[in-house]
């Protein structure tokens, strides 16, 4: 910061004040400015949520910076209890098991028409990629998919299919268990059970009695906290 030069003042005489004051108010706008250009996602800390199935456990790190509405829509369902019970209906070896359906169709129609925007997707999808499934622009509500290897990798491309997050290597061993379960029980696409599944709850699976499911989750802090 640069002032014109002025004559010496005199012993009695202070030097004006304003070219100072002047120069904080501009850069306080300066500091306003680009606190309000920070997006609030910025810097947000990553979550884990842990869920126990029948196949095992899996704990899943999210990260809101990779899809910010995604990761907290998420969280919502996980904290309303929402996979209390949840089937793992659709089981494709070496692509993606889906869930996303409540145990009671009054749960699963709170959610089911919930949507929430798209979100360009920021990271590769790998075997443990936890996704939003849907159908269409602007679809994501509550079904979800985690993807298998080897051709889980090629998913990531329609508009819902957006990283989340990734599981831990325990997770990906539980839903290895899961592919397992299902081809001993002798199932094979069980995708159409997703419609009747919305509108009937668990009973519309009676037919599958050997699918997997969700027990229960909660964020990995909560658990912890209740131990």
């Amino acid at each position: 910061y640069r002032r014109a030069p002025a004559p010496h003042p005199q012993p009695s005489q202070q030097p004006s004040p304003q070219p100072l004051q002047s120069y904080m108010s501009r850069w306080a706008l300066v500091c306003a400015s680009l606190i309000l250009a920070t997006p609030l996602t910025a810097g947000a800390e990553e979550e884990k949520v842990v869920c126990f199935t029948t196949a095992g456990k899996f704990t899943v790190t999210l990260e809101p910076s990779w899809s910010p509405l995604g990761v907290a829509r998420y969280l919502e369902l996980v904290d309303s209890g929402f996979f209390k019970d949840m089937l793992l209906y659709r089981v494709l070896e070496g692509f993606l098991v889906q869930f996303g359906v409540a145990a009671d169709p009054a749960v699963q129609g709170k959610w089911q028409n919930a949507r929430i925007k798209d979100e360009s997707n920021m990271v590769p999808f790998r075997a443990g990629t936890l996704s939003f499934a849907g159908a269409g622009a602007d679809s994501r509500s509550c079904h979800l998919f985690v993807a298998l290897e080897p051709n889980g990798k090629s998913l990531g491309h329609a508009k819902h299919e957006t990283t989340l997050g990734h599981l831990d290597k325990q997770g990906i061993e539980t839903f290895k268990k899961v592919v397992e379960n299902h081809k001993a029980a002798g199932y094979g696409d069980t995708g159409d059970l997703q419609g009747a599944l919305v509108s009937r709850g668990n009973k519309a699976a009676g037919k599958y009695p050997k699918l997997d499911r969700i027990n229960r989750c909660a964020r990995l802090k909560d658990e912890r906290a209740e131990l």
